[in-house]
């Protein structure tokens, strides 16, 4: 996990100077409700909270960058009240209009610890946006999750996100609204049990283009 999250750091460092000749650079804040569940629906929690996105394109790659911070709480015997930050880091190749291959990295911490897991991981997958002229555009993604590490222990086997959402604005793009849902399965297992973990994420937020 150090070393892709070195590599991620890398290619950060290459895109972040060139930011002034950027294609597109968008800076947004969200807010955020979110359901955790682990092991079943008997040990599920609910919140939400807010964060922030950083979306550069230039060319044919592109790099986004969010975080969040949330609250939650017991819903069905899930752990009591604790804090979840995340951080997500995306690179993006453009291969044909509409379609990019994606990587990057995920970091999720929790406290107190052990309330839930703490989770990092790698992803490799797929973004497609669709340009609705210059005043929005609807995406999806997918991709599949690399060696996710647990802070309590144990293996991944089958792990997957999915994501969609559009943004619509003004037609100069300067501004823009936007709303997502991110889903998140990993078929973790401890001493041959299944304790799946699942996150799902609805954002509204807005964005400021450059």
């Amino acid at each position: 996990m150090t070393r892709r999250l070195s590599a991620l750091a890398l290619a950060v460092s290459v895109l972040v100077p060139a930011v002034g000749h950027a294609q597109t650079v968008r800076i947004g804040v969200f807010g955020a409700a979110l359901t955790h569940t682990e092991l079943n629906q008997d040990r599920r929690s609910i919140g939400g909270g807010g964060g922030g996105t950083i979306v550069v394109r230039l060319g044919r790659f592109g790099l986004d960058l969010s975080g969040f911070a949330a609250r939650l709480d017991s819903a069905e015997g899930g752990s009591q009240k604790f804090d979840m930050v995340q951080g997500d880091a995306r690179l993006n190749f453009l291969m044909t209009p509409g379609l990019a291959l994606e990587v990057g990295a995920s970091r999720r911490r929790v406290d107190p610890e052990f309330a839930v897991q703490d989770v990092g991981l790698g992803r490799v997958g797929l973004l497609s946006e669709i340009p609705i002229s210059r005043a929005g555009s609807f995406w999806g993604r997918a991709a599949y999750l690399v060696a996710p590490r647990f802070n309590g222990g144990g293996d991944a086997g089958l792990a997957f996100e999915v994501g969609f959402g559009a943004a619509f604005g003004t037609r100069n793009g300067r501004f823009r609204g936007r709303v997502d849902y991110e889903f998140q399965r990993i078929d973790r297992t401890v001493n041959q049990q299944d304790v799946p973990i699942q996150v799902s994420m609805a954002r509204l937020g807005i964005e400021v283009g450059f």
